[in-house]
C-alpha cells in the first residue's frame, strides 16, 4: 500500500455493544456509514477517533466502518489522500491538523469536513464564515491562537525572567497564524526572536543545530501533528543542549522535556467525536458551531529543572496540573 489505508475493521476488532448510534445513517446510501480519517503522521487520529465514537455508542463493522489515510511525516503526500478519500464518497471526513484540513477543502466541497485543528485561525484562514453559523462544509474543534500562544510565553517569562533570546520552532504546514500569535505575544514579553522553519520531520535535526547559534535562552515548540510526533526526540535535544523548552503537548514533557501547556490531545479526540456523530446522524456541517475549548493542561518535569539548574517560581508550580518528579 502507498501510505497507510484501511478500510472498516482492519486494525482492530469491533468496538463494543450495539447502542444508541446504530441508527446512524449513511449520507450516500450505505448499509454501514464511512467515516474517512486523514492525519499528517501516525495512526492515533484513527485509534482516539474510534475511541471517541465507541463513546457514542458506535461499533465497528456494524454502525460504522473507516477508511485510514496518513501521510507518515510527508505532507506533501495529503492533497493526493484527501483525494482519494473523497473519491471514496466518504459520508464525513475526519482531519486531523492544518495540513491535512487544508488538503481536504482542495479536495471537496460536497463531503461533510470534522477537524481537529489546534493551529489554524477558522475565521482569518476563510475556512468558515462565524463560529457560530460556519456556513461551509467544515466544522469541528479549534483553538484560540492569541490566548494559548500568550499564556506560553507568559509562562517562559515567568520561568526565565532574565531571558532575552527566544526561538520559535514552527512547522510551515500549519499556517501563518499560530506563528503570528507567538511572534507578537514574544514582543510583548520583550524577547528577541529567531524562528526555526520546518516542512517535513526530516527538518527537524538540521533547523535545530542551525538554532544554536543564535545561542538562544529558551525555545518554544509550536503545535503541529509533526512536532508532537516528535516529543521524545524534542526532549532529547533539550537535555543535551541544557535548553529549557516549551511545548503544547504534555508527551513531551513525559519523555524529560521541562514544561507543556496546552490540550489534552485525547480529550479532544472525543470532543471532536461528538461532530462526526451528529454530520452521520444528518445535521450539516455548516450548521454545527465550531467549538473553542479554553481549557488546558500544564505539566512540569521537576527533574529536568534540577538537571538545568533552574529554580521554578512557586506561582509556576501552583499553577501546574502535574509536576514530574
Amino acid at each position: 500500500m502507498q501510505r497507510r489505508l484501511f478500510i472498516g475493521g482492519v486494525l482492530t476488532g469491533p468496538l463494543g455493544l450495539v447502542g444508541p448510534a446504530a441508527i446512524a445513517k449513511s449520507r450516500t446510501g450505505r448499509e454501514v456509514p464511512l467515516v474517512g480519517v486523514l492525519a499528517a503522521t501516525g495512526l492515533s487520529a484513527l485509534d482516539y477517533l474510534r475511541q471517541g465514537l465507541r463513546q457514542q455508542g458506535y461499533v465497528e463493522g456494524q454502525s460504522v466502518n473507516f477508511a485510514f489515510r496518513s501521510a507518515d511525516g510527508n505532507p506533501r503526500d495529503l492533497p493526493g489522500l484527501a483525494r482519494h478519500l473523497a473519491g471514496l464518497d466518504v459520508d464525513v471526513l475526519f482531519v486531523a491538523g492544518p495540513a491535512a484540513l487544508d488538503a481536504a477543502v482542495h479536495a471537496t466541497s460536497a463531503v461533510p469536513i470534522v477537524a481537529l485543528d489546534l493551529e489554524t485561525d477558522p475565521l482569518r484562514s476563510g475556512l468558515v464564515r462565524s463560529l457560530e453559523h460556519p456556513r461551509t462544509n467544515v466544522t469541528g474543534v479549534f483553538l484560540d491562537q492569541s490566548a494559548l500562544t500568550s499564556k506560553w510565553l507568559e509562562l517562559v517569562r515567568l520561568t526565565l525572567p532574565r531571558a532575552r533570546q527566544l526561538n520559535l520552532f514552527w512547522d510551515a504546514g500549519s499556517g501563518p497564524w499560530q506563528l503570528a500569535a507567538a511572534k507578537a505575544a514574544a514582543k510583548r514579553q520583550g524577547f528577541e526572536i529567531d524562528t526555526l522553519v520546518v516542512r517535513s520531520e526530516g527538518d527537524f535535526e538540521r533547523e535545530l543545530a542551525d538554532g544554536m547559534s543564535s545561542k538562544p535562552d529558551a525555545l518554544v515548540l509550536l503545535s503541529s501533528p509533526l512536532v508532537r510526533a516528535r516529543s521524545v526526540q524534542l526532549a532529547e535535544f533539550s537535555h543535551k543542549q541544557r535548553l529549557p523548552m516549551l511545548s503544547p503537548f504534555g508527551e513531551f514533557v513525559r519523555a524529560g522535556g521541562l514544561m507543556s501547556y496546552g490540550p489534552n490531545v485525547q480529550d479532544f479526540y472525543v470532543r471532536a467525536s461528538v461532530f462526526v456523530d451528529k454530520v452521520l446522524k444528518g445535521s450539516r456541517a455548516g450548521d454545527l458551531p465550531i467549538l473553542v475549548p479554553n481549557t488546558f493542561e500544564q505539566l512540569l518535569n521537576l527533574r529536568t529543572a534540577k538537571a538545568m539548574g533552574l529554580t521554578l517560581p512557586p506561582a509556576l508550580l501552583a499553577g501546574a496540573s502535574e509536576l514530574i518528579q
